[in-house]
C-alpha cells in the first residue's frame, strides 16, 4: 500500500472517534466496502435520534471538491451536507435509504430516472 492511504488508513480509527465525540454521534457498524471504495462510511445516529450517514473519504484526486459540491447542492439533487471537516475529509450526511435498484426497472424507465424526465 503507498505511504498516503496507509496514514490514511492507520489514523482512521481516531478520526472516527473524534468526529463521533465532536458531533455527538451513536455509531452503528460501517457498511461493508464495495469494490473500488476508498471511503470508510457507516450509519449514525445524532444526538437528537435524527439518522445520518459518516463518511471519510481517503483523500484522493476525484473526490477533492466533494465537500463543496454537496455544500454547492445543499440537498437538490443530492443529500444535504450536515457538518464537514475538510482537513480529515469527513462528511456527515443525510441519511439516504435506498429504494429499488435501477436496474430492477425497464429501459425506458431507467432512461426518464437518469434524464430525471
Amino acid at each position: 500500500m503507498a505511504p498516503a492511504p496507509a496514514a490514511w488508513l492507520a489514523r482512521l480509527p481516531e478520526s472516527v472517534e473524534a468526529l463521533a465525540r465532536r458531533w455527538q454521534l451513536t455509531m452503528a457498524a460501517p457498511f461493508e466496502a464495495t469494490e473500488g471504495s476508498c471511503s470508510w462510511v457507516a450509519p449514525v445516529s445524532r444526538a437528537d435520534g435524527t439518522p445520518a450517514v459518516l463518511k471519510l473519504a481517503m483523500p484522493h484526486f476525484e473526490g477533492q471538491h466533494e465537500i463543496d459540491g454537496l455544500r454547492f447542492w445543499s440537498g437538490d439533487p443530492t443529500v444535504r451536507l450536515l457538518e464537514s471537516d475538510g482537513g480529515l475529509v469527513a462528511m456527515l450526511l443525510e441519511r439516504c435509504e435506498p429504494g429499488t435498484a435501477l436496474s430492477a426497472v425497464p429501459e425506458p424507465e431507467q432512461d426518464r430516472e437518469i434524464a430525471w424526465l
